[in-house]
């Protein structure tokens, strides 16, 4: 089954917006610039499961945005979401789209030790895992 290439969708977001700041997986590194992460899930359950073993998943993706200034860690996450929100991203790799949807708009998560401000965003994204049926 294809797995999300959440790189992928990093890559479009940092071209797209011309970000200040990378965005990593997982994590945000511990430092006191500013940068961003993408979490989601492990896995999927299958929305739909079709007779050629194709299936259609969804992921809810959820992006941090940490920076010094509360109002741009707040804009970097609308920018986020309204440049992801009804974009299909390519993957040729795996030979699909990824179809985003805004979820969200920005939500105030915290402010840290170190006094920068995390904002959250989520977006979904779906798209068709190809079948086996040579087995």
């Amino acid at each position: 089954m294809n797995v999300l290439n959440a790189n992928k969708i990093n890559a479009w977001v940092e071209k797209k917006l011309n970000l200040p700041f990378t965005i990593y997986n997982d994590m945000i590194p511990d430092t006191t610039a500013p940068a961003a992460c993408l979490r989601y899930d492990p896995a999927p359950a299958a929305e739909r499961r079709f007779n050629d073993g194709s299936r259609l998943l969804k992921w809810n993706l959820t992006f941090y945005i940490r920076h010094k200034d509360r109002a741009k860690a707040r804009a970097f996450a609308y920018d986020i979401t309204a440049a992801l929100d009804g974009t299909v991203i390519p993957d040729e790799e795996n030979g699909t789209e990824y179809n985003c949807e805004a979820l969200t708009l920005p939500q105030f998560i915290s402010i840290d030790d170190k006094n920068n401000t995390v904002y959250s965003a989520a977006i979904e994204v779906y798209y068709m895992a190809r079948g086996n049926m040579e087995e």
